[in-house]
């Protein structure tokens, strides 16, 4: 009985412990949305395969004083870039892309720097942000179909950078929107749908690259600016264009930051990527493997040497190398931006530690690259769940 007794308290002592430990976690976070006057964001960590913590904060919507909470949908920003990298490596594994191919193979014209006209630009040029695409010619044109912008008769020499691709980083916004309509050439569907029958539904993701696509859409935030003033709300989200057919001509910007997605589902993808390809399905233990783990290993490498690529990137293959968050070791992931918003995903594959931030209006003032509230947040989630 004393040893029952004993048991029972050591028990508790732990459960008020873990308790006291989490409301301490909890007081940090609020403090720094607080402070970075955030309007609404959802926080996410997974340890060894499995999500420990989750906190909500703020509103979804301020005019119906809605709250965040685990059913809310945000917009990913550029962690979209990520979100498509994936599934592209899908169709790599599966025979139907080439990373070092020309683009100009699937899009069904010649694609090449007309000032380096003897080096592709390929696949892995636009995952690793070093295809010297230049925003500044057509791409700035909103309504110009990309065959206007890039198939080389055209001679339009403002679309490109003056330097070989391969040979230098340059972020693309450009380049990664393009593997949405590469995606589209071999598939023949539309990026949305090729992307939620081979990566959303097998893992259960409510996920779309637009609003309106995902299952609750009434459920998904509205958009603020830094200053706390709606920059989108539901309805306009909602209502803004989406074309549901193929068009490679024109798709070339979705794959850039339209997806939406809940935090715990983002936070399964990095779970995913930490381990080593392997999507956990069930508590049971069931599972389902997205990538091969050679795959993410690419992913995740220095693309110097590969294929066309002569020079280091921060990105491996839409997979950015994060060396400024931890001294001891380097980790991955994807930061996005766009109008207050800024949503987070990182992995470290050494411990399975996954972190995800996503806010839908906030101060997104920046510190070395990363966003001051994702680097208070993520040292919280670290301090607490990391080595």
């Amino acid at each position: 009985m004393k040893r029952f007794f004993c048991l029972l308290v050591a028990g508790w002592m732990l459960l008020s412990c873990a308790m006291a430990e989490e409301s301490t976690i909890d007081a940090g976070m609020a403090k720094a949305f607080k402070q970075l006057k955030t309007t609404g964001a959802t926080v996410y960590v997974a340890k060894g395969g499995n999500i420990v913590y989750e906190y909500h904060y703020g509103y979804a919507d301020k005019k119906s004083k809605e709250k965040v909470n685990e059913d809310t949908y945000f917009r990913l920003a550029s962690v979209t870039k990520l979100v498509a990298g994936i599934h592209v490596m899908q169709l790599v594994e599966d025979g139907l892309l080439d990373l070092d191919a020309s683009i100009g193979d699937y899009l069904g014209y010649e694609v090449k720097n007309l000032y380096y006209p003897n080096v592709p630009v390929t696949l892995r040029h636009l995952m690793s942000h070093t295809s010297s695409l230049s925003p500044y010619g057509g791409y700035s044109v909103s309504k110009r179909p990309l065959q206007q912008i890039l198939d080389a008769s055209l001679k339009r020499k403002g679309n490109w950078y003056k330097y070989a691709p391969g040979s230098k980083y340059d972020y693309s916004n450009f380049g990664a929107g393009i593997m949405g309509s590469l995606v589209e050439c071999v598939t023949g569907k539309n990026i949305n749908d090729s992307i939620t029958e081979m990566l959303f539904e097998p893992l259960g993701i409510d996920a779309a690259l637009h609003p309106a696509l995902v299952d609750e859409p009434e459920k998904i935030a509205t958009q603020y600016n830094a200053s706390g003033n709606t920059f989108k709300s539901r309805a306009r989200a909602l209502s803004s264009d989406w074309d549901a057919g193929v068009d490679p001509d024109m798709h070339f910007r979705i794959t850039v930051g339209s997806a939406w997605m809940r935090g715990r589902d983002l936070c399964r993808l990095g779970m995913m990527m930490a381990q080593k390809g392997y999507m956990q399905i069930s508590d049971a233990g069931g599972g389902t493997r997205v990538l091969k783990h050679t795959t993410v290993q690419e992913m995740m490498a220095d693309q110097k040497g590969h294929g066309y690529v002569t020079v280091s990137s921060p990105y491996g293959l839409c997979v950015n190398r994060v060396t400024n968050l931890l001294d001891d070791r380097m980790i991955y992931g994807h930061q996005g931006l766009s109008e207050g918003v800024l949503c987070n995903l990182y992995w470290d594959p050494q411990t399975q530690f996954v972190f995800v931030l996503i806010s839908n209006g906030c101060n997104t003032n920046m510190n070395d690259r990363i966003g001051i509230l994702s680097r208070r947040t993520f040292q919280l989630a670290w301090e607490a769940f990391g080595e």
